[in-house]
């Protein structure tokens, strides 16, 4: 017989496989669509909509730079691809998760931390390397500003599965009666 909170958890683990795919798709639109800007921007007059060439849009723009634009599609490029692969990742976390009917098991809870600690650590390395574009662009090309990209919600969520793998790994134990409940 199953749980109440069982079928909680298992929809909850649903809905998260659902939003990891989503996050996937997205941010892998996001890069090929930074990639594309990049190749567009990059050869003068290569797309032209009615006689106005993409050069032409960003010249008239006011306080956008090209060099601006390269390097924030650079930037967005990178921080697409980290979260691609944290998005995959949980995506195949929550597969696994749903194909063992529970997230109570040794391997699910391993899976887990290690998600956990990637989506901390993948976006936080992105954020460094944008940065590190952004600041090099800063100093060798003119008209191009800081960008600043927040990592707080990474380490937040990270945190979380963190946490939350120690919970399943409790839950492990205590189901295959390798531990057991003692009162303090």
């Amino acid at each position: 017989m199953e749980s109440k909170a069982l079928d909680t958890i298992q929809t909850v683990a649903r809905i998260g496989k659902v939003l990891s795919s989503i996050a996937y798709v997205f941010c892998l639109a996001g890069g090929i669509l930074c990639i594309v800007g990049i190749a567009c921007v990059g050869i003068p007059g290569s797309v032209r909509i009615g006689g106005v060439t993409i050069h032409s849009m960003i010249d008239n723009l006011q306080g956008i730079s090209l060099e601006a634009c390269y390097t924030a599609m650079a930037m967005g490029l990178i921080i697409c691809a980290a979260t691609c692969v944290v998005a995959k990742m949980s995506e195949h976390y929550f597969k696994n998760e749903l194909a063992a009917g529970t997230p109570f098991t040794t391997e699910g809870a391993s899976e887990l931390l290690r998600l956990g600690i990637c989506t901390i650590c993948i976006p936080l390395g992105a954020i460094v390397i944008a940065e590190t574009c952004n600041a090099i662009a800063c100093h060798y090309l003119a008209n191009v500003a800081e960008i600043q990209i927040d990592g707080g919600a990474p380490v937040v969520l990270g945190v979380a599965f963190i946490i939350m793998s120690l919970v399943c790994k409790y839950g492990a134990e205590l189901k295959n009666g390798t531990t057991t409940i003692t009162a303090s």
